[in-house]
């Protein structure tokens, strides 16, 4: 509570203005009082002075208490006002509370207590919802400073592991000599580590331009079927070395045209091919796309495989930042959620249904 409090008095009649003065010397808090006989005197009192708390008649002779109230809380004030009248209309009380009063009185059963438990109940909440403001203040500002931090952190890791790559590359190619069999296959394992983290810093990079609206796409008129084409050309050889067989199905595909980003469309399908081949041992990955028609404006891509599948208590959670189904330390939650954000931003949905130990099936949706 604070330890003087300074008190406006909004009443035209000089009795009641006495009146509410008398009671409120009877409290335990030291007070400072100041009055106003009318609406305009007290927006007067109000541009010279901070008060903690307002009384307010409902009628006043240039004006009214309701309009007063919504005045001060359009303005952003945030201090307890009490309205104070002679009419006993539930009518009025109802409108005074819905325009921001913190409490409602009537003259005729005003008493000391009564009117000092009502200024005490208003401040204890404002105080209270001063100390919640402040502490979502201060936790807003910690989750800034964290992001900023973890955002130029990712910005100066990456230009190390892009150089790092570059150098062991250059090792397993024999620049610097000659290496044997068992040092390439060493330098083979860091530089797909190196490549996994640098994966990673480039995925977080790319989330905080997107949740930070600093992300630029660049819409362009393209075929989606070329951008498949080039993910399952890439991704086929990890398919085959673990015995998969990796298959896209388009018909009439080359009649399909879209407006996206190609680069950021490539980089939602490199991650969902790439992770149905990760997740799965034995079987297959099968991609389809499925072109729109007069009645579905959108074109469908569904990616599916017959992999570990996703629990259904998992399922609403896979598309949040940061959420991992897996416990591989290499899946680190951010494409699934950077793929969401990707598609959003072109209009279309992302959507996915999987049975445990039978596979899942992601389902991309995007306008023509």
């Amino acid at each position: 509570m604070l330890n003087q409090l300074r008190i406006l008095i909004v009443d035209d009649n000089e009795v009641d203005r006495i009146a509410v003065r008398r009671f409120l010397r009877t409290s335990e808090m030291a007070i400072e009082i100041t009055e106003a006989a009318d609406y305009q005197e007290a927006k007067e009192k109000m541009s010279n002075n901070l008060f903690d708390c307002m009384f307010i008649d409902y009628l006043l002779p240039d004006g009214d208490g309701l309009t007063l109230v919504r005045e001060i809380r359009q303005q952003g004030l945030k201090i307890p006002l009490i309205v104070l009248t002679g009419h006993g209309d539930e009518g009025i009380a109802v409108d005074m509370m819905k325009a921001g009063a913190s409490d409602y009185l009537s003259k005729f059963r005003l008493s000391a207590s009564r009117l000092n438990q009502a200024m005490r109940n208003a401040l204890r909440i404002y105080e209270a919802e001063e100390e919640v403001a402040i502490a979502k203040q201060e936790k807003e500002q910690l989750a800034r400073q964290k992001e900023d931090f973890v955002s130029r952190m990712t910005h100066d890791l990456r230009t190390p592991l892009v150089s790092a790559n570059h150098i062991l590359e250059l090792f397993q190619e024999g620049l610097y000599g000659e290496i044997t069999p068992e040092m390439s296959r060493v330098i083979h394992v860091i530089i797909r580590s190196n490549t996994n983290l640098l994966e990673m810093v480039n995925n977080l990079l790319e989330v905080y331009c997107y949740e930070n609206g600093e992300k630029t796409l660049n819409f362009t008129k393209l075929k989606i079927i070329d951008i498949l084409e080039e993910v399952c050309q890439q991704l086929t050889p990890l398919a085959r070395e673990k015995g998969l067989e990796l298959s896209l199905n388009a018909e009439n595909a080359g009649e399909i045209f879209l407006t996206g980003d190609r680069l950021e469309l490539r980089r939602v399908f490199t991650n969902l091919i790439g992770n149905a081949i990760k997740f799965t041992q034995k079987g297959d990955v099968k991609i389809h796309l499925i072109p729109a028609t007069e009645e579905d404006t959108f074109v469908t891509i569904v990616v599916e495989d017959t992999g570990i599948g996703i629990s259904a208590e998992e399922l609403p959670r896979i598309f949040e930042r940061l959420y991992s189904s897996s416990p591989d330390s290499s899946n680190n939650g951010l494409g699934l959620y950077l793929s969401r954000r990707i598609i959003d931003a072109h209009g279309g949905t992302i959507a996915v249904t999987s049975e445990l130990e039978r596979g899942s099936s992601f389902s991309v949706r995007l306008p023509v």
